[in-house]
């Protein structure tokens, strides 16, 4: 892969110097794209997406001679272009090598084995911990949520007994001036008796 790499950067950056764009930005774009593990068709769209910011024409062209590059500079596969060995040795050996990985298991020293139970323990004090924490800010948390309805509550109480006072004073107000006003019509009315017993006197 490496000197795939080494043979295709120098390329690019000429062919996107040549193309009158910034080499150094593009080029790790494309080298990218090209890396993926994606089909050869959605590679194409992903660099004709790119070259369509700085091409105008012939774009599938410039594409696929990228493309045509990048294989080119691949280093050949050499168990592909060995003969095909009989499936059933390739399947036994597969099989072999598998059931070794299963069976052979690390042997700790007892460095190993301290250093290990070391980190596990701290580990699991570690995530005591946290847990404890949590709890707290649960409680914490719940214990606002009390703190809040109980202030809650007593605001709406508060509101209550001053909304009832200002009723209070308001009636207490209007009685007194509906006691003036009566106070008042009599009082004019006593006036207008006395003119009208003048009146008849004369």
């Amino acid at each position: 892969m490496a000197t795939a790499v080494s043979e295709f950067e120098p390329w690019l950056i000429d062919k996107l110097k040549l193309l009158k764009t910034d080499e150094n930005v593009f080029s790790s774009y494309i080298s990218g794209i090209l890396e993926s593990d994606d089909s050869i068709e959605d590679k194409k769209e992903a660099l004709e997406g790119i070259l369509s910011e700085f091409v105008t024409q012939d774009i599938s062209q410039h594409v696929n001679e990228i493309i045509d590059k990048w294989q080119l500079c691949q280093p050949k596969d050499e168990e592909a272009s060995k003969p095909p060995a009989d499936v059933d040795i390739q399947l036994a050996k597969l099989l072999d090598s598998q059931s070794l990985a299963t069976t052979t298991r690390k042997e700790y020293t007892d460095e190993e084995k301290k250093i290990r139970e070391a980190i596990l323990s701290q580990y699991s004090q570690l995530s005591d911990k946290e847990d404890s924490e949590e709890n707290e800010d649960e409680q914490t948390n719940s214990d606002l949520v009390k703190n809040t309805n109980v202030s809650d509550v007593q605001a709406a109480a508060r509101e209550r007994r001053e909304q009832a006072r200002l009723e209070a004073q308001r009636k207490k107000e209007k009685d007194r001036e509906d006691r003036e006003k009566q106070k008042q019509q009599k009082e004019e009315k006593k006036e207008k008796r006395k003119t009208q017993k003048g009146e008849r006197k004369r």
